[in-house]
């Protein structure tokens, strides 16, 4: 009788500990756009829980014997009941012929609220939105985005959806030519987003290969017809991106597989739609670390590449000052 009695006893003493450690170990199954692949799902970070993604690379092996490397630190918290916000500085080396080479793209800020959860027959439904602030002497004017997210639990997986739009901003290149091989922008420089595969331009005294622009080389087009007339002004013009993935979790190993496709498209600089398929995983191998890694192909569009992602993430609860009073 004294045994029976004592277990009941343990099991709340010992209940709390253990909930902790369940709730960090879940940790994995939290997909954040990039870490490793672009679709994310419609759940944001607990509730005083501070994520720190500081080993996040992406190494990009283009068309032409090029080479990109970017890193992206990252931090998030959860701020607010069902609502995070991030900060992060995409840093990225690039090819000799690209000026500049190397540096920070830019600061973005950003965050994402849970309007509902996942029930019986409505998918969990979040919005996020970020504001990305250029840097350096030929900073361009932010770009702001908008997306919205949805997560539905299957028998044996969860299917995400992803939709946004967003602005970017370019200088000189505003006019796009359609040429018989394809289409090429006048102008030296190109927009600075996305760091590692925006769009490219091409013109009389670009430093880049006509074989290395946004577009497939036309035979017949000469100097004249690549020197077309550009300003100096500023366009602001529209990015979309639609894309959808699913996962298959292994809660026992603590390993979430993952799987996407998405389309993209920056409008009004004579570029085809991007399409680009990824696979990636995730992995707690603590309570705080979670470890993740992805490859991928962009597979149509400009700049064709196969690419890998390799990151961490530390996790750990992190109550603001007010809530010590």
């Amino acid at each position: 009788m004294a045994i029976m009695t004592r277990w009941p006893l343990l099991l709340v003493l010992l209940s709390p500990p253990l909930a902790r450690s369940a709730q960090a170990q879940a940790e994995y199954r939290n997909l954040d756009a990039g870490f490793p692949v672009r679709i994310e799902d419609a759940t944001v970070t607990e509730r005083y829980a501070f994520d720190l993604d500081l080993a996040n690379i992406r190494f990009d092996a283009l068309s032409g014997n090029r080479k990109r490397l970017q890193l992206e630190p990252r931090f998030s918290y959860g701020i607010l009941p069902y609502t995070e916000m991030w900060l992060r500085v995409p840093v990225y080396y690039r090819e000799s012929t690209i000026t500049p080479r190397k540096g920070i793209a830019g600061v973005g800020v950003g965050g994402m609220y849970q309007w509902s959860f996942e029930s019986l027959h409505l998918p969990a439904l979040a919005f996020a939105s970020e504001a990305f602030f250029p840097t350096g002497p030929g900073a361009l004017p932010a770009a702001y985005s908008f997306k919205t997210l949805f997560t539905k639990s299957l028998s044996s997986t969860r299917i995400h959806l992803n939709a946004s739009l967003a602005s970017f901003a370019i200088r000189s290149a505003v006019d796009c030519r359609v040429l018989p091989g394809g289409s090429v922008c006048g102008g030296q420089g190109g927009p600075s987003l996305p760091p590692i595969d925006g769009p490219c331009t091409i013109g009389s005294e670009s430093a880049v290969p006509l074989s290395l622009s946004c577009a497939a080389p036309a035979p017949a087009a000469n100097e004249t017809e690549l020197a077309q007339a550009t300003t100096d002004r500023l366009v602001t013009r529209a990015h979309w991106l639609v894309g959808m993935a699913a996962d298959k979790t292994l809660p026992l190993r603590s390993i979430v597989f993952v799987a996407d496709a998405f389309a993209e498209r920056f409008e009004g600089i004579g570029r085809r739609t991007d399409l680009t398929a990824e696979l990636g995983a995730r992995k707690q191998v603590s309570p705080g670390v979670v470890l993740v890694g992805g490859v991928g192909r962009h597979f149509r569009g400009a700049n064709l590449s196969t690419f890998l992602v390799l990151g961490a993430t530390y996790s750990r609860a992190l109550q603001g000052f007010w809530r010590r009073f």
